[in-house]
This record gives structure tokens, C-alpha cells and sequence, in this order.
């Protein structure tokens, strides 16, 4: 995906006139740049936030550096993009991989559902037939580096997010190697606009207080895929979520090594078993918007 495109571009790639695309971006529907010899230039992230909401159709996809079956703008079966995904995970196919999880997007799927529906239930799917003797270890731990590089090319089409937006950061715990729970929870906090990033696999407990101190964010995500020594895990998150109430944060957690025995040992706000159990979670966390009637009663009482 390219970074900067022109006017020109975004138009000739949605098969409409230079002028129309100008003319939009004078209202302010589409966001532009300025190159330091004065001419206009549009971020492809701002490019796509307005062909989705909008619904326009992509005709020239390459013009923008997508993938050539990028087209956007149609309604899109979960189910059937999820088995095209399985199959191009396990072929080794990006192109594809990037191009279904892109136009999901694109469809205004939220990613929440692209997350559970589509990313988390095929690689599901892969782990039994791995274990099974179906797939090869290096079908598995490929498909694990594309699903990496199509987070990574969803989250460039995201719009930037606020600077005054409330942070988010998380990660998984040392002993923990698996990585895209903690990658997707990163985007589709994102989207629902936070400042969320993931701080990687692997990390120890002390360095996890160290974040939270340091970044002071409202929500903080763990996700447990596998927990080394039980004992000294508990102990260790209980000085975590120590921490996090005397600073003020959310302690989230999910992951499959989370059974209910362990989890009734420990200080959480919330467990979350979907993406979108997760979206919902953090959304009721973010600045409710003023209505004009409470505007109106601060006003009259001050």
C-alpha cells in the first residue's frame, strides 16, 4: 500500500472526475497534505476511510497499491471470505490474504467481527487440523507471519486516531510466544478509537508494571495463550492488577490458558473470549459525547 497518493490517482482508481475528487476534498470530505512545493497529496489511510464510508467502488485497486482483487464497496459473506482466507493461509498466498481481509474492512465489517468471525475462527481451524496431522508445522507458523503482514497493512488503512485519545497497551506474558491475539485486540481497539499498541510477546511482569507506569494508559490488555509456571503467574498479576488500580487503569485479559479455575484467582475488570466482547468492553470506557441538554444544564447552573 502506497503512503501519498494525488487527486488525480484516488479519482482514475474509483472511476470518477479529477474534479468531483477536488471538489471533495475542498469540503472537507477527504483529508490532503501539503508536499513542500505546494501540491496536494492524499494519505492513502484517509483515502480509504472515505471510499468505506461512502461505499464507493475501487476499479483500479494497483493505482493505490492494493491488491488487484481490492474492490470494496460490495456486501461480502463472512463465511465464504473466511474459507477463501483458510485456503490462501495455507497456500501461502498474501495477495489473496490481504485482498479478503481488506475488502471485509472496506464493506464496513467491523473489525471486531473480521477479527472473531474470520481471522480467529480459520486459524482455529488450522490448529486442529495441525494437530491432527493435516496441516505441516511450517503451514502453521507461515500463516501466523502473513496473518502479521495483513494486520500490519489493515492498521496503515485505518484513519489516524486522535492524540488526545485514551491510551491502550498490552501484550502477552514471557513463556507466551503467540502474538496475533495481542496484534488484532491492538487494531480493533483502533478502530473504535484509541490510542492502542501492542507492546509484543514475551514480556516479563516487571517490565509490564514498568509500562503501565511509564504510559499511564486507561485500558491495559493481556492475552494468555500459555502460562509457564501457574504459581508465579498469579503472583505476578496480582502485583499488576495491584498496579493498576492505583493508577487508574482497566486490566483486561483473554486467552485460551485463562480457565475459569485461574481466573477466579484473579483481579481483572474484565475477561474478554471475543474481540468484540473486547470492543464493547472498552467502548464503555470512552468519554460519553455531550448531548446539547446537558450542555445546556452545566450552562444554567453555573
Amino acid at each position: 500500500m502506497k503512503e501519498l497518493v494525488s487527486p488525480r490517482q484516488v479519482a482514475q482508481a474509483i472511476d470518477v472526475s479529477e474534479s468531483s475528487l477536488k471538489r471533495w476534498c475542498d469540503q472537507g470530505k477527504i483529508l490532503t497534505v501539503r508536499t513542500a512545493g505546494g501540491h496536494r497529496r492524499i494519505p492513502v489511510n484517509a483515502a480509504l476511510s472515505f471510499l468505506r464510508d461512502a461505499g464507493y467502488q475501487i476499479v483500479h485497486p494497483e493505482i493505490l497499491g492494493l491488491p488487484a482483487s481490492t474492490t470494496g464497496g460490495h456486501t461480502r459473506k463472512l463465511c465464504s471470505e473466511r474459507e477463501r482466507l483458510l485456503t490462501a493461509l495455507l497456500e501461502g498466498n498474501e495477495s489473496v490474504c490481504t485482498e479478503v481481509v481488506l475488502n471485509l474492512y472496506l464493506a464496513r465489517i467491523p473489525l471486531s467481527q473480521i477479527c472473531d468471525e474470520v481471522l480467529a475462527s480459520a486459524f482455529g481451524e488450522i490448529g486442529e487440523k495441525w494437530g491432527c496431522g493435516d496441516v505441516a508445522v511450517y503451514q502453521e507458523r507461515r500463516s501466523c507471519e502473513l496473518c502479521h503482514r495483513v494486520l500490519y497493512e489493515v492498521r496503515r488503512a485505518l484513519p489516524e486516531v486522535l492524540v488526545n485519545a485514551p491510551m491502550a497497551v498490552g501484550g502477552t506474558v514471557d513463556g507466551d510466544p503467540y502474538t496475533l491475539a495481542s496484534s488484532m485486540a491492538e487494531l480493533v481497539l483502533r478502530e473504535s478509537g484509541w490510542r492502542a499498541a501492542s507492546l509484543g510477546n514475551m514480556l516479563p511482569f516487571s517490565t509490564l508494571r514498568q509500562a503501565l507506569c511509564d504510559m499511564r494508559p486507561r485500558l491495559f490488555w493481556l492475552s494468555v495463550s500459555a502460562i509457564r509456571d501457574q504459581a508465579a503467574f498469579l503472583s505476578e498479576f496480582e502485583k499488576l492488577s495491584t498496579m493498576g488500580e492505583e493508577n487508574g487503569v482497566a486490566i483486561v485479559i483473554g486467552g485460551k490458558a485463562l480457565t475459569e479455575e485461574i481466573r477466579r484467582r484473579m483481579r481483572y475488570h474484565c475477561f474478554c473470549d471475543t474481540f468484540t466482547h473486547l470492543e464493547t468492553f472498552a467502548n464503555g470506557l470512552l468519554p460519553r459525547p455531550r448531548g446539547r441538554e446537558e450542555i445546556s444544564a452545566t450552562s444554567d447552573s453555573a
